[in-house]
């Protein structure tokens, strides 16, 4: 009996006459789609396929003998598509499926590394439909998968040099062309210059004579008014002289018993004088003790101000400033307004330090905002720059919160499906519960981890982890976690599991954060003494 026996290239070309239906001795981008999507599950995108050709193929179709290397090219993209869709989801925070332009470059550019194309970045820009607009991952997934080689970028440089060396050698023919055409302006500048000055002493000349014709005219002119004015002047001289005789004839009949009535108001002014002398001292007395008092009282008050402004103590300046404006004190020394704004820096600064004890995100921007909205970002530039790096590490905690979240539950269940993990996820885990109050003999075995991961409802690995506040975790817990997570680097953990990438960022994060609120809370223990 015969040994059966197949070889590789006699397997290839059955599967190529089972895709190859009317028999053309090639495969197009369509067939070699289907072919592949029956060896992996979901294949991969038309465009894909057609790259792949591109790239493989000595035409737009398949020959049998370009099968083996065309698969494997395929199955390439294939993996590299898991991967990258895994990273673009990482970057879509807020799972809108599409990342900003920038995002996308910066993606394009990390996986293709030093041979990062930026003329094919500019033409793909330039393609698309709506600038501008969200970058989803059909449209980049071929060009990331795309990677240069080290040729096309020798090609492109060469390309790039040869066009810089071409856009200096238009530059060099503009500049002189420019020079050209500014002679030839300065030129023309010069004659309409000559001509200018030939029209303007033309001008001038017609204008003295213009003048001299005015000025004579106007001296005609002024010599009448003068005369006008003159006969005007007479006239009401004249007018000046009458009526003054008729006011003298006036003032005679209607005074003429003036001096009798004057001696009389003043009789009649002694009296009254002598009768306001014998009531007047004891008023006058109490009157300019009340002045005495009401000046002494004033003064204390401005004083009590200027003490609460020195002090800078917020109830002293609360007290005294409602004081001073209930008994209506004149501002001299303008200290009620230094009060006032010195008040409302301190009520910002303490609306500052309640909002960062809080630790709430909308109270502190709330309170930082306030800051700026009175101008004080001078006054306190120390606690507003200790409030914005708070705001910066609370909004990288929601959002780590949030990743956790929205973490699927088939990516938890990756966790838990490991018989024998990899010792960075077993570790990673491992720090995780010691940070959620667990000991670290609980997650020494396996088992034990597992059962954790699995719980569900409150006791939910996910809710835990969202629950968690950094100023709960035992400090001793944070440092042995910190030492456990040192060992490994993000890209390293993203490389052996997405899950455990994740709950590395979250421990990471919440182990900063406890650090850091120990040491603040050491330092301001060591400034209370």
């Amino acid at each position: 009996m015969g040994e059966l026996s197949t070889r590789p290239d006699q397997v290839l070309q059955h599967v190529f006459k089972q895709y190859d239906a009317s028999c053309k001795g090639e495969l197009n981008a369509i067939q070699m789609q289907a072919l592949h999507g029956d060896v992996r599950v979901g294949g991969i995108s038309l465009p894909q396929v057609v790259e792949s050709i591109k790239y493989v193929c000595v035409g737009d179709h398949c020959q049998p003998t370009e099968l083996l290397n065309l698969l494997q090219e395929m199955d390439r993209r294939y993996y590299l598509v898991q991967d990258l869709r895994w990273e673009f989801s990482l970057i879509d925070r807020q799972q809108k499926d599409t990342i900003t332009v920038d995002e996308a470059r910066w993606m394009v550019q990390t996986v293709h590394g030093k041979f990062f194309s930026r003329k094919k970045w500019e033409t793909f820009i330039k393609s698309r439909a709506i600038p501008g607009s969200g970058v989803s991952f059909a449209e980049i997934e071929v060009l990331l998968c795309n990677i240069p080689s080290r040729d096309e970028s020798r090609d492109e440089q060469l390309e790039l040099e040869r066009e810089r060396e071409d856009r200096l050698r238009r530059q060099k023919l503009l500049e002189e062309e420019k020079d050209r055409l500014r002679k030839q302006r300065d030129d023309e500048k010069r004659r309409q210059e000559e001509e200018r000055r030939r029209q303007e002493k033309e001008k001038q000349k017609n204008l003295f004579e213009d003048e001299e014709l005015r000025r004579r005219e106007e001296e005609e002119r002024r010599r009448q008014e003068e005369e006008e004015e003159q006969r005007r002047l007479r006239e009401l001289e004249r007018r000046q002289r009458e009526e003054e005789e008729r006011r003298k004839r006036e003032e005679e009949d209607l005074y003429k018993d003036v001096e009798k009535l004057a001696k009389r108001a003043e009789e009649e002014e002694k009296q009254a004088e002598e009768e306001l002398k014998k009531h007047k001292k004891e008023d006058e007395e109490r009157e300019r003790l009340k002045k005495r008092h009401r000046e002494l009282r004033d003064r204390k008050m401005r004083y009590n101000l200027k003490v609460a402004i020195k002090s800078r103590d917020k109830y002293q300046l609360e007290y005294n400033i409602t004081e001073f404006k209930k008994e209506k004190v004149e501002d001299v020394d303008m200290d009620l307004i230094k009060a006032e704004k010195l008040l409302k820096e301190l009520t910002s600064r303490d609306g500052l330090k309640r909002a960062m004890t809080k630790r709430e995100i909308e109270d502190l921007e709330k309170a930082i905002q306030t800051v700026k909205k009175h101008g004080f970002e001078v006054q306190l530039a120390k606690e507003l720059a200790e409030a914005n790096q708070l705001l910066v590490r609370l909004r990288r905690l929601e959002r780590i919160r949030h990743e956790i979240l929205e973490l699927k539950q088939s990516t938890v269940a990756e966790i838990r499906s490991y018989q024998t993990p990899p010792l960075l996820v077993h570790t990673i885990m491992t720090a995780t519960f010691l940070l959620l109050g667990h000991k670290e003999k609980e997650t020494k075995d396996w088992k034990a981890v597992q059962a954790l991961v699995g719980k569900t409802g409150k006791e939910s690995l996910k809710r835990r982890c969202v629950e968690c506040k950094p100023e709960a975790i035992p400090i001793a817990a944070a440092k042995r976690a910190k030492t456990l997570l040192n060992k490994f680097e993000l890209d390293e953990v993203r490389d052996v599991s997405a899950g455990a990438a994740t709950f590395y960022v979250f421990s990471t994060t919440m182990i900063e954060e406890a650090l850091d609120l120990d040491e603040q809370k050491k330092t301001a223990a060591e400034g209370s003494k």
